[in-house]
């Protein structure tokens, strides 16, 4: 019976988890910082929507946020950033 219980709570859990990452998703955008940013990469290669993309601004390359429309704002690239070059904003 506990198992049941186990199952059915879990399920739960991951519904509402994932309501709130899809209401999140629809107010929040990550942001870069480019000072802060190294050009490493991290985010880009974390970042499973392929929002992120490599630039290149004349004296040295940086992350920007090429295709906001897939971003989910997960958190996913600031948790691997290391320099805090990355943030989450509202949108708009």
């Amino acid at each position: 019976m506990t198992k049941y219980i186990i199952i059915a709570s879990s399920l739960l859990l991951i519904i509402v988890l994932s309501y709130f990452r899809n209401k999140r998703a629809k107010s929040k955008i990550i942001s870069v910082i480019n000072e802060n940013c190294t050009g490493c990469q991290r985010c880009m290669k974390k970042c499973r929507y392929k929002a992120l993309e490599m630039t290149d601004n004349g004296n040295s390359k940086c992350v920007v946020l090429r295709y906001p429309e897939k971003c989910t704002a997960c958190r996913d690239c600031i948790q691997v950033c290391k320099f805090n070059a990355l943030e989450l904003v509202n949108r708009k």
